[in-house]
C-alpha cells in the first residue's frame, strides 16, 4: 500500500529490502510534525492525517539520526558490492549534517553560517521553539539543535558593490578591536523586513551614513553584522537556550580574519572558522556515532 516517505527514507527502504517498514529519523520528521520529544507522532497530527484518510500505519518508523535501521539486502550487497556486516542507520538534514561536519559536540557550542544572510545553529540541553521568531529545535541526542536565521548578511556587501578582492584589501587596516567611526551605526538588511533576533517585517535597513572611506563603511557593515548575531545568541538565551561558549564559523564570511576578531571581541567567546562543513563528512561521522561528545 502507499506510504509517506522522504527522498532518504525511500532510498533506506530500498536498500533494506521490501520486507522493511519505511523508516525515517527524528530531524527529517520534525517539520512533518512528529514530535523529538515525546518521540512519537502529536494526536493533532494523526487527526489532521485521517480525516484526508492517512492512517498512522501509512507513516514511517523513526528512529534517532545515526540510530540502526536495519541491515542492508541480499540484493544490494550483490548489486552494489557491500560488505555483508553493513547496516544502514537514520540520517538528518542536509544544514544539521553542516553542522555535525564543523565538529561541534557539545552544548553551548555554536555554528554560525556567514552567507547571503545569518544562521546561527547552538547546542542546548534545553529545546527552544517560537514561531514568531522562525527558532525552532531539532533533537541530537539528548541535546537540542536551536537554530535562528536573520535577513541580514552578507548580501548587503554585493549589493554595496564590494567585491572579495576590496574586502580582502580594505579589512587589512581595519582594527577589530574598536568600534566604527562615530556615527556609523548600521543594520544592514537588503531590503524592508526582518525575523531574528526581532522579528519586525517592517524594519527598514539602516545604511547611512554612507562615508567618504570604503574602508569606514565596510568596518561599519561587518560590525553591524556582527552586532546582530551577537543578539541572536543573546536572544536564544534569554529564551532559555544554552550560554554560547564557543563559535565555529561557516560560509563565505568564514574567511576573513578581521572579521572573524571583530566578532570574537564582540561575543565575548572563542571565534574559529570551520574546519569542515561539508554535508557528507558530517553524515559519515553521524553514521560512526562520532558527531557528540
Amino acid at each position: 500500500g502507499e506510504c509517506v516517505a522522504h527522498q532518504a527514507d525511500y532510498l533506506a527502504h530500498r536498500l533494506t529490502g521490501s520486507k522493511s517498514p519505511i523508516t525515517s529519523d527524528w530531524n527529517n520528521m520534525l517539520k512533518f510534525g512528529y514530535d523529538p520529544m515525546s518521540l512519537s507522532y502529536p494526536p493533532w497530527l494523526k487527526d489532521l492525517l485521517q480525516s484526508h484518510g492517512i492512517t498512522e500505519q501509512q507513516l514511517p518508523k523513526v528512529v534517532p539520526p545515526g540510530g540502526i535501521i536495519g541491515p542492508v539486502s541480499k540484493q544490494a550487497i550483490e548489486r552494489y558490492g557491500l560488505s555483508a556486516d553493513c547496516q544502514v542507520v537514520g540520517g538528518t538534514t542536509d544544514s544539521i549534517a553542516a553542522f555535525i561536519a564543523a565538529r561541534t559536540t557539545q552544548a553551548g557550542e555554536a555554528v554560525t553560517s556567514l552567507g547571503s544572510t545569518i544562521a546561527i545553529k547552538l547546542l542546548s540541553e534545553t529545546r527552544i521553539d517560537d514561531s514568531d521568531y522562525g527558532v525552532y529545535s531539532h533533537r541530537l541526542g539528548d541535546v537540542w539543535l536551536v537554530g535562528g536565521s536573520s535577513n541580514v548578511g552578507c548580501a548587503v556587501l554585493r549589493q554595496q558593490k564590494f567585491s572579495g578582492e576590496e574586502i580582502a584589501t580594505l579589512s587589512q587596516d581595519i582594527d577589530p578591536k574598536a568600534p566604527p567611526p562615530e556615527g556609523i551605526r548600521y543594520y544592514p538588511l537588503t531590503k524592508v523586513g526582518e525575523r531574528f533576533p526581532i522579528y519586525d517585517p517592517y524594519k527598514e535597513p539602516i545604511m547611512t551614513p554612507v562615508p567618504d572611506e570604503r574602508k569606514d563603511f565596510l568596518h561599519g557593515i561587518l560590525y553591524g553584522i556582527s552586532e546582530v548575531e551577537r543578539d541572536g545568541f543573546k536572544v536564544l538565551e534569554k529564551m532559555g537556550a544554552t550560554k554560547v561558549n564557543r563559535v565555529i564559523t561557516a560560509g563565505g564570511g568564514s574567511v576573513n580574519p578581521t572579521w572573524r576578531a571583530m566578532r570574537e571581541e564582540l561575543l565575548g567567546v572563542p571565534v574559529e572558522q570551520a574546519v569542515n562543513s561539508d554535508a557528507a563528512y558530517g553524515v559519515a561521522l553521524l553514521s560512526l556515532g562520532r558527531h557528540l561528545s
